[in-house]
């Protein structure tokens, strides 16, 4: 029994080294939802383009990689203090 699939699942590409990346397929190569990629979409952090109209929306390889570039975080280097044991 086929189970149904919503449309906003982010699904992996057919080809990793294609130019041009349908928002499902941008949501699966950054690890986020698709939700989170309309909303840079919307922001104005993901530039984005359409053929026509009402049409699908593309993202291409190098937005993208510049998208992760500039909201990528780093983790906090914190200070640890070590203490000398003491020999008992």
């Amino acid at each position: 029994m086929a189970t149904k699939q919503s449309p906003r699942t982010p699904i992996e590409p057919r080809d990793l080294n294609a130019p041009f990346f349908n928002l499902r397929e941008t949501a699966w190569l950054l690890h986020c939802s698709y939700e989170t990629v309309r909303r840079a979409i919307k922001a104005g952090l993901l530039p984005c383009s359409q053929r026509v109209p009402g049409g699908v929306i593309v993202v291409t390889r190098e937005d993208m990689a510049e998208y992760h570039r500039r909201t990528r975080t780093s983790a906090v280097r914190t200070r640890v203090r070590r203490q000398a044991r003491v020999a008992a």
